[in-house]
């Protein structure tokens, strides 16, 4: 008797628990920010995408994301912003944003977070709550020469290689011959 009270204890205490989750119709932001390149290169585009998932059962108003990671000495935006509002986002939604950068130099740099700022349908007009996105961490900004060395043709390199590699093949190729030709010349004589 004792281990079925506590089990019908612990399944009206789950009950409890998920049905007053569902009735606080309160939303719940999920941010991500990621680098969509592969290769970052100097003076290249860098794109930078954030995703907000509303996985509450209420609206969120006023959301707001704002990346202060970007320094401009560093990066210059060549298209979207780095501040976002959004009016509302509906429970089970999402709404997406991108940022495309020009890095003016190359190293190292950490992309930290973006913060996200948001009110539920009482907090509307009060103090916000904060969140934040995922980081993605450090990455790396490759030179202009980095960026020549992945990408150009390389015909230069071809020619000294062709250059290189014909004697290898033409040299035996014509003693090939050139014995060839000695002895057919003779059987074809003789016959």
């Amino acid at each position: 008797m004792g281990i079925m009270s506590v089990f019908i204890a612990t399944a009206c205490l789950t009950v409890f628990c998920v049905t007053s989750q569902n009735s606080d119709n309160l939303p719940r932001l999920i941010a991500h920010k990621e680098v969509l390149n592969s290769l970052i290169f100097q003076n290249k585009q860098l794109n930078v995408k954030y995703s907000i998932f509303n996985v509450g059962s209420g609206s969120a108003f006023d959301v707001e994301l704002l990346d202060n990671t970007f320094a401009m000495s560093d990066f210059k935006i060549a298209a979207g912003l780095t501040k976002v509002k959004y009016e509302r986002i509906g429970p089970g939604s999402n709404v997406s944003h991108s940022v495309v950068l020009i890095p003016q130099n190359p190293g190292r740099f950490n992309f930290t977070y973006a913060q996200v700022s948001y009110s539920s349908q009482q907090q509307i007009g009060k103090n916000p709550q904060i969140g934040y996105t995922s980081a993605p961490g450090e990455v790396v900004v490759y030179s202009l020469a980095e960026y020549e060395r992945y990408f150009t043709a390389h015909a230069k390199d071809w020619l000294y290689f062709a250059g290189m590699s014909l004697p290898c093949i033409l040299m035996p190729g014509f003693f090939w011959y050139r014995s060839y030709a000695k002895y057919c010349v003779k059987k074809s004589k003789s016959a």
